[in-house]
């Protein structure tokens, strides 16, 4: 990211205002406003921030326990504390919307974070700056109403859009051109939790640590999603086999066993569709050697990155999971249900699969996990 892309003159005399859908369950949405709070804290020397989270109070155990409480005041709310943030002071605000899937044909995810937009320039427009911060589109607007809204925004409410891949850049420009809204790529806003990664240290001990634990046990970290309620079984069934599979031919092949560590990476406060664990679950029941298949629950972003450091060998259905990998340089395949999660696997020359071809394409996805560790394990063999 840029330094200067959210100007940072009299930062000490601005109040930053994240909007985004962190406290819901989805360490992905946590991640994001990490990130952000820690880019608006070293970037741009920001000393008050509020966040709305859905979840106020671990939200800010969250934040307490990264260290950013120390180095600058935060406060947590919702939508009663959002609005006393916003008028409590004659300071100026800077509030940065977004993190998540802002163009969609979804009707609700999009209005998520085009309404609060609309309305905070709005009511606030004296005092307040609007930012979207680390967006995403899914795809193209279809809905007209969609794009009325998002070109009403941009043109009256959104001083800056900094969005997340060339795919929403291209994409919002083609509304923000008569607007003069300047729209840039920055990344994905969870990508500052590296610093954190690097700061400790853990990703040096990766090239130490495989000798000793591939004479022992291979360690696959997998983040799935379920896609729909009503066909949960056929997706599941599909990783179920793929897993079993796993289990015979990297022992056949390497003489090694394998642990499947799933790690949610949602377990969603609102909505039985988001829960990772109930996939999970359902996963594990379908599968004959299950006792190789472990559920992992972690809530903390930065605990479940250091975590990936274990892994040999990466299985990524979540977008943040894959970003995961990546950061710590595991091993990896992309298992794409989203353009989001295509366009950072492509962005990045990570190996990917459509989740469409995961049942059809079985011995690819196996021959991709089993090449990736069978290398690993000949490159540690003592010369």
């Amino acid at each position: 990211m840029d330094d200067g892309e959210v100007s940072n003159s009299n930062a000490c005399n601005t109040r930053y205002v994240i909007f985004s859908a962190c406290g819901y369950g989805n360490i992905g949405d946590d991640a994001i406003m990490l990130g952000t709070a820690r880019y608006l804290i070293t970037r741009q020397d920001a000393t008050d921030l509020f966040i709305f989270s859905y979840s106020p109070k671990e939200t800010q155990q969250l934040l307490e326990k990264a260290g950013l409480t120390s180095v600058a005041t935060i406060r947590c709310g919702r939508f009663t504390s959002l609005l006393k943030a916003l008028s409590s002071t004659s300071r100026r605000k800077r509030i940065m919307i977004g993190g998540g899937t802002l163009i969609t044909n979804r009707t609700f995810f999009t209005l998520y974070y085009l309404t609060p937009a609309f309305l905070f320039k709005l009511f606030f427009s004296r005092s307040s700056d609007v930012y979207f911060f680390g967006v995403a589109a899914e795809e193209m607007i279809k809905r007209p109403l969609l794009k009325f809204m998002l070109s009403l925004v941009l043109r009256h409410s959104i001083k800056k859009a900094l969005v997340r891949d060339k795919f929403t850049e291209v994409l919002l420009k083609r509304f923000a051109n008569s607007t003069g809204t300047k729209v840039t790529t920055i990344g994905d806003p969870a990508l500052f939790l590296k610093e954190w990664e690097d700061g400790n240290g853990a990703n040096k001990k990766k090239d130490g640590s495989h000798s000793t634990l591939f004479n022992h046990t291979a360690k696959i970290f997998v983040s799935a999603r379920d896609l729909d309620l009503g066909s949960s079984d056929h997706h599941a069934r599909c990783f179920a086999n793929i897993f079993d599979e796993l289990v015979e031919v990297i022992y056949q092949k390497t003489g090694m066993t394998i642990v499947i560590n799933f790690v949610p990476f949602c377990v969603h406060k609102t909505s039985l569709l988001e829960r990772d664990d109930l996939f999970g679950e359902k996963i594990k029941s379908l599968m004959k050697y299950f006792d190789y298949f472990q559920i992992e629950k972690m809530d903390n972003p930065i605990e479940m990155l250091q975590k990936f450091n274990e892994a040999d060998f990466c299985m990524c259905m979540r977008l943040h999971s894959l970003i995961f990998a990546y950061m710590t340089g595991r091993k990896c395949l992309a298992i794409s249900y989203s353009p989001k999660v295509l366009n950072f696997a492509k962005d990045n020359d990570l190996p990917y699969i459509d989740i469409s071809e995961v049942e059809s394409q079985k011995k690819k996805v196996i021959d991709t996990v089993v090449q990736s560790l069978f290398i690993d394990k000949d490159k540690t063999k003592p010369k």
